[in-house]
């Protein structure tokens, strides 16, 4: 009997911007902390700012080639001391975090199609309904802000966030701890998400069931571990009645 179902974000629900979108939340995040200490009374320069962003994202792919997720303050702290502003005060380093974090909701992304009118009609199955996403520079906090903005922030019974976990998946510990808030056992839940290792082979190691949405977005990627595959929302429906 299912009775848990959770979702990938990333590629799952919110569709992931164009190939150039990395570069454009680059500058609006530098754009919005330059704009932030300038108005504080602390000169700074741009190039500085872009070469600390840079060096924080190195860190960063180094944390999660480790499967390994550094806390908002940890990212803002290796920021700010790359930058040369480090040992700044308290007010400084939250409203830095809130131009980090906050530059998500600037830039909204879009959903994908039938993903609110999905959630609706499973939430009114009696499904309990959870996330489990890997978060990167746009915290938890910040998307559970953003699905308030988009009017789904309602439908998800559980959040995990690898922010708050400080591990990304395809780690064990991220399915367990929304298991554990369902409380629910691993075959009474199945995972929607579209990467066949961090989501699917993830799900699956934990004796989840696992639905692949296949976006297309992953040139070559196929999995023989998925219980379903759908292409749009609107099919998972009938996948989850053939599973339940």
């Amino acid at each position: 009997m299912i009775e848990a179902v959770t979702f990938d974000w990333w590629g799952t629900i919110a569709i992931v911007p164009g190939r150039d979108a990395d570069g454009t939340m680059r500058e609006l995040r530098v754009s919005r902390v330059e704009e932030l200490l300038r108005g504080q009374g602390v000169e700074c320069d741009r190039a500085v700012l872009y070469r600390a962003y840079d060096q924080q994202g190195e860190l960063l792919d180094e944390a999660w080639a480790n499967q390994r997720e550094l806390t908002p303050s940890e990212q803002i702290q290796a920021f700010l001391q790359f930058a040369g502003f480090a040992g700044t005060a308290p007010e400084i380093s939250d409203a830095v975090a809130d131009a980090f974090g906050g530059a998500i909701l600037a830039r909204p992304p879009s959903l994908f199609p039938h993903i609110r009118e999905v959630l609706r009609l499973l939430k009114g199955q009696g499904f309990a309904i959870g996330l489990i996403s890997n978060t990167g520079r746009s915290w938890g906090r910040y998307l559970t802000r953003l699905q308030g903005a988009l009017g789904i922030q309602d439908f998800f019974d559980v959040r995990v966030y690898s922010d708050e976990l400080r591990m990304r998946k395809p780690d064990a510990k991220m399915f367990e701890a929304a298991l554990r808030e369902f409380g629910c056992r691993p075959e009474e839940a199945v995972h929607i998400g579209d990467d066949v290792t961090a989501d699917i082979a993830a799900a699956k190691a934990v004796g989840m069931h696992a639905v692949w949405f296949n976006t297309g977005f992953w040139p070559g990627a196929a999995t023989d571990r998925a219980d379903g595959e759908i292409r749009d929302h609107a099919d998972l429906p009938q996948v989850l009645e053939a599973l339940r």
